[in-house]
C-alpha cells in the first residue's frame, strides 16, 4: 500500500499545518461526544464509508483502547460538565443482542474506571418493569432500570443522573421523554437516523476531504468519496429501478475515466444503501444499471427496509472501494475506528470470511480482531494499519463532518415530529 505510506509521510510533513486546521474546525463546529468511522483502504484510497454518532462496539476494543477511551471520556465530561459524578446510559430498545449488551457492560466499566457512578436507564412506551436483567455475551448480566421523566428530569426509581449518555440511534423516532429537560444529553437526541442523512455526512466530509488535501499538497480524489443522493425510489417498481440504474451507469462511466486516468486496471462499482440507517442494513454493491434493474426477489427485500422496520425510500449511490486488507492469509478486513471528542480513542479490524474484498462486511458472518499495538505477539501489519496517522487523520475529519451535520439538523428544528 503504497499510497497510505506516501499519504502517511505527507501527514508527518504537514503536522502543525493540520493541527491548526483541526483545532480551527473544533472551535467554530458542534462535535459529536463520540463517534465510530468505518475506513475502506483500497490500493487507490483512504475513505470513510460509515460514520455513527452513537457507536456501539466499546466490547471490540483492547484493554489498552478501552483505557484511553475512558481518559479521554473525562477529560471531555471534566471540560463539559465538571459538576457530573452521576451517569445514566440510554441504551437502545428492544434488543436481546447479547453482543450489544457486552458494549453497554463495556462503555459503563470504561466510565467507572475513571471514578463516575453509572447505571443503565431504558425509556419505552412499553409498561416495563422497574429493574430488568439483560444477558451479555461474556455471560455477564447488565442490570437496567425503567427511566421516566419528572419536573424535567429523567430519573429511575432509585437515581437521578447528572447526565444521560444515549447509545440508542432511535433509527424510528424522536423520543418526546428525552426532550425539554434539565440534565444535559450526550449526544442529543435530534441526531438519530430518523433526521440524519448519509448524503449530507458525506458532502460535508467529501468538502473537508478537500480542504485537507490542499494543505497536504494532494489528489483530493484520493480522501473523498463519490456519493449521490436519489429520492423516493420503490425498488420493487421497474420504473424506480430504471431510474435509479440510469444514476448508476452515468457514475459507473465517471469512474472508468477516472481510473483510467490513474492507471487503475480494475473495474468500477458501487454501493446502493439507505440514505438513513446502520447496522450494514439496506445496503447492495452493484456494477451497472442492468444490475439494479434485474435485482432479484431477495434484493429487492433488502432494499425495503432498514433498521426498525423503516421503509427505504431515499438512498445513496456511493462509489465503491474495495478493501486491501487482509487478517491471516484470506480474511476479507476493514479498520473501525472509535473517536471521543474528535480524539481517536482505539480500534479493530471488523472480518468476514463469508465476502469479499468488493463486499459489505457489515453484515451476518462479520467477527472483529481485537488489535493492542502494546501486543508484542500482535500481528505488526495490523498494529501498523491501525497506528497510521492517515487512518487517523480521515477518522478525525469524518467526526468533523458529523459536528457539521448536527449543526445543520439542530438549525433545522432536530426532530421532525414529537413522538412519545
Amino acid at each position: 500500500m503504497k499510497h497510505l505510506q506516501d499519504l502517511n509521510l505527507k501527514i508527518s510533513q504537514n503536522k502543525d499545518k493540520l493541527d491548526s486546521w483541526i483545532s480551527n474546525q473544533i472551535g467554530k463546529v458542534f462535535i459529536p461526544l463520540y463517534t465510530s468511522v468505518d475506513i475502506r483502504i483500497s490500493d487507490h484510497k483512504v475513505v470513510p464509508v460509515d460514520t455513527n454518532v452513537f457507536p456501539a462496539g466499546f466490547n471490540n476494543l483492547s484493554e489498552i483502547f478501552k483505557k484511553q477511551a475512558s481518559s479521554l471520556f473525562k477529560g471531555y465530561f471534566h471540560r463539559e460538565y465538571p459538576n457530573t459524578n452521576n451517569i445514566l446510559i440510554i441504551p437502545e430498545l428492544h434488543t436481546r443482542n447479547t453482543f450489544y449488551w457486552e458494549n453497554i457492560s463495556v462503555l459503563k466499566s470504561i466510565l467507572e474506571n475513571v471514578g463516575y457512578r453509572v447505571e443503565v436507564g431504558i425509556i419505552s412506551d412499553d409498561n416495563l418493569p422497574d429493574e430488568m436483567e439483560f444477558e451479555a455475551a461474556s455471560g455477564k448480566s447488565v442490570k437496567a432500570y425503567r427511566a421516566t421523566k419528572q419536573d424535567n428530569k429523567v430519573v429511575t426509581s432509585n437515581y437521578i443522573p447528572d447526565l444521560l449518555l444515549i447509545n440508542n440511534d432511535f433509527s424510528e423516532k424522536c423520543p418526546k421523554t428525552l426532550r425539554d429537560i434539565l440534565q444535559p444529553v450526550e449526544p442529543p437526541v435530534e441526531i438519530g437516523w430518523h433526521t440524519r442523512k448519509k448524503s449530507v455526512h458525506f458532502e460535508f466530509y467529501n468538502k473537508l476531504a478537500g480542504e485537507v488535501a490542499e494543505i497536504l499538497g494532494i489528489d483530493p480524489w484520493v480522501i473523498s468519496i463519490d456519493t449521490i443522493v436519489d429520492e423516493g425510489v420503490d425498488f420493487d417498481s421497474r420504473e424506480d429501478r430504471g431510474k435509479v440504474a440510469q444514476v448508476v451507469d452515468s457514475m459507473i462511466s465517471k469512474l472508468k475515466t477516472e481510473y483510467e486516468a490513474r492507471g487503475i486496471k480494475e473495474d468500477p462499482y458501487l454501493f446502493i444503501k439507505s440514505n438513513s440507517g446502520t447496522y450494514g442494513m439496506a445496503v447492495v454493491n452493484v456494477s451497472s444499471g442492468n444490475d439494479v434493474i434485474g435485482f432479484n426477489s431477495e434484493k429487492r427485500k433488502r432494499m425495503r427496509v432498514s433498521k426498525g422496520g423503516n421503509p427505504v425510500r431515499d438512498v445513496v449511490i456511493q462509489e465503491g472501494v474495495p478493501t486491501s486488507l487482509k487478517f491471516g492469509l484470506d480474511i476479507t478486513a476493514e479498520p473501525v475506528f472509535y473517536l471521543v471528542d474528535t480524539k481517536v480513542a482505539g480500534g479493530f479490524l471488523r472480518l468476514n470470511k463469508s465476502k469479499n474484498e468488493f463486499e459489505n462486511l457489515n453484515t451476518r458472518g462479520m467477527e472483529f480482531a481485537h488489535i493492542d499495538p502494546c501486543d508484542e505477539t500482535a500481528r505488526s501489519k495490523d498494529v501498523e494499519i491501525l497506528c497510521s496517522p492517515a487512518l487517523e487523520l480521515i477518522s478525525r475529519i469524518a467526526t468533523i463532518a458529523a459536528g457539521y451535520e448536527i449543526e445543520k439538523i439542530l438549525d433545522e428544528g432536530g426532530c421532525k415530529e414529537e413522538v412519545s
